[in-house]
């Protein structure tokens, strides 16, 4: 049963018109050093995922490439059917996820979305669960923890927007 769980948006990705279809953009330097940084954090934290399920987006594999430095020996589950995904068919996925922590990386607005629908039983006022209401900037992390008094079943244990690089 899933006991932890990290959303994690891909990292910043070059302007649609870079290229060939939105598929295939991939992260910009910025994108893939934040995306990095973000993973390290994590990995101090103390958070490793036994799983890794990452849209085949090409900025959302890279993100992941990315964060491999950080979790060199996760195994990981690459799905098209997570790009772009409504925040229903991320919780399909992560609901057939047979391990204990798991991080998703994906795309907005469905994971944002996905993030405020497992904080809807949190009634908490920590600044991290009000920025999270917000927004989920790109490399943005939303980390949880299995909460059985929770409406969700999560709570929120961490909010962390990207340092900048």
């Amino acid at each position: 049963m899933l006991s932890e769980l990290v959303l994690f948006r891909h990292g910043k990705a070059v302007r649609p018109l870079e290229a060939r279809d939105d598929f295939c953009r991939g992260l910009t330097p910025f994108g893939a050093a934040q995306a990095s940084a973000q993973a390290l954090r994590l990995k101090a934290a103390g958070f490793l995922p036994d799983l890794a399920l990452v849209s085949t987006a090409l900025r959302a594999s890279q993100t992941w490439d990315a964060c491999t430095t950080a979790f060199p020996k996760t195994p990981v589950e690459m799905s098209r059917a997570l790009y772009l995904a409504s925040p229903a068919n991320y919780l399909r996925a992560l609901e057939q996820c047979m391990h204990s922590s798991a991080i998703l990386i994906a795309h907005n607005p469905g994971l944002h979305d996905l993030a405020r629908r497992l904080m809807k039983g949190d009634r908490g006022v920590e600044a991290g669960q009000t920025k999270l209401m917000e927004h989920l900037p790109t490399s943005g992390i939303a980390w949880f923890h299995a909460d059985t008094g929770a409406h969700s079943g999560f709570k929120l244990k961490q909010f962390w927007a990207p340092l900048p690089t």
